[in-house]
């Protein structure tokens, strides 16, 4: 069972959240007991990186904080837009990094195994 935090019109509420089958729940809350069912999931595209270009160098940085997995691709190497250059995980779950741009990889400064934190450097494209 989950505890959260949730925000409704400005006012926070502690809830407790159990699953109970795929796609029912039982959500606690305030001594209440409710039946929850999740008619349709929303599919967002979820980026997994954030990168910053100046001039004809991409910096890309994490979006989540975990550990290095699994690196794809070596400094030195050349990539196309959307190439997985490494893969993250985080509470379980496996997230595949790509290359935003077309470009060599000039610089990865993590390594297998290593921890990084939301925002920090995973690799730099050169784009020339």
């Amino acid at each position: 069972m989950g505890e959260f935090k949730i925000k409704v019109d400005d006012k926070e509420h502690q809830i407790k959240l159990k699953k109970v089958a795929d796609g029912e729940y039982q959500v606690f809350y305030d001594e209440f007991i409710y039946e929850v069912s999740i008619l349709k999931k929303i599919q967002k595209k979820k980026e997994d990186s954030q990168y910053r270009k100046e001039n004809d160098i991409i910096y890309v940085d994490s979006m989540i904080g975990g550990i290095v997995l699994k690196l794809a691709k070596k400094a030195g190497e050349r990539v196309v837009k959307g190439d997985p250059v490494m893969t993250l995980i985080a509470m379980k779950m496996e997230t595949e990094i790509h290359a935003p741009e077309a470009g060599v990889l000039s610089r990865i400064p993590v390594y297998e195994g290593m921890i990084v934190e939301k925002g920090e450097l995973l690799f730099v494209i050169d784009t020339k």
